[in-house]
């Protein structure tokens, strides 16, 4: 469809590479567009992310962004614009989900205040009993839980209904099986997947660049590197426990109101796990976290 010279529109920042920004149309059906931005607008907004959403009009039929529309939410690793979604992928075996280092997952995802939901994948490799068993583990401690399968397309069409209408991101260590997961949703996109290292038990990088990548009209998601290890650092120790949505019902009833629920006396939250009505394992992956946050700080002041 060809658009009259100098007309403005406004579309999505889906891809920016080498000083060019690829915008998608939010209101037409146009194809993407390859931008550029003029040099009063970059050194007003120098950081024009993926994600956003801009104003842009065409002349000699190259691509001009004029204006960038305010942000709603800025997720920082990776840098995207306007996220209504995070999902924190893991996979139910190869590699096996480790406790702590969902904790961690779902930790940095609470924090960002952005809706978040987990997903399991690669359930066929352990069968319905257990893959339900270990959803249903989180389930109860507050998370809205997928599991998928990219071998049977279990779970695509739930997946999809709730990824309708968004702009997601899908994050979680290397090899579970995300990219995968997004060729599965989207027949056609054949982004690379790569193998377990047997050497590491950690699956390869196989997402390099952040770019967001059309489900349908209204539906877009972003696959991102995988990581195997992310610091907490930038939280402070009293930030930790608001973020394990499971522990939320017993803050504010200890004796000391600066309580951290480790050594203090008269504590809500260590008697609701002595009484079973919080699990000891992810009370223990809170105190291996909240040492670590607490190192952190301490050596800030050395």
């Amino acid at each position: 469809m060809s658009r009259d010279q100098g007309e403005f529109l406004v579309g999505r920042v889906v891809r920016a590479i080498g000083g060019f920004f690829y915008v998608d149309p939010l209101t037409e059906k146009d194809n993407t567009v390859e931008c550029f931005v003029r040099g009063k607008l970059r050194q007003t907004v120098p950081d024009i992310m993926v994600g956003d959403k801009v104003k842009y009009c065409l002349e000699n039929s190259q691509g001009v962004i004029t204006d960038v529309l305010p942000r709603e939410t800025i997720l920082k690793r990776p840098y995207i614009s306007n996220v209504d979604l995070l999902v924190v992928v893991f996979a139910h075996h190869n590699p096996d989900p480790i406790p702590s280092l969902i904790a961690r997952f779902l930790i940095l995802a609470d924090y960002s205040n952005i809706p978040y939901i987990l997903v399991f994948n690669k359930s066929d490799l352990v069968g319905k009993g257990k893959a339900d068993h270990l959803a249903n583990i989180y389930r109860n401690y507050g998370y809205q839980v997928f599991c998928t399968s990219v071998i049977n397309n279990f779970g695509k069409r739930t997946l999809l209904k709730a990824l309708s209408g968004k702009v997601a991101v899908l994050t979680g260590p290397s090899g579970v099986g995300k990219s995968a997961l997004l060729n599965m949703l989207r027949p056609g996109l054949g982004l690379k997947t790569g193998l377990l290292s047997p050497k590491i038990s950690r699956g390869k990088h196989t997402t390099r660049e952040v770019q967001l990548l059309k489900l349908d009209r209204q539906t877009y998601v972003a696959d991102t590197p995988g990581f195997s290890q992310i610091s907490l650092g930038h939280l402070k120790p009293e930030d930790l426990a608001p973020l394990f949505p499971d522990f939320r019902d017993y803050l504010g009833y200890c004796r000391f109101t600066s309580c951290l629920h480790h050594q203090e006396p008269g504590c809500a939250l260590k008697e609701a796990v002595e009484n079973k009505e919080v699990d000891d394992q992810r009370y223990q992956s809170y105190l291996g976290l909240l040492s670590e946050l607490k190192k952190s700080w301490a050596n800030r002041y050395r």
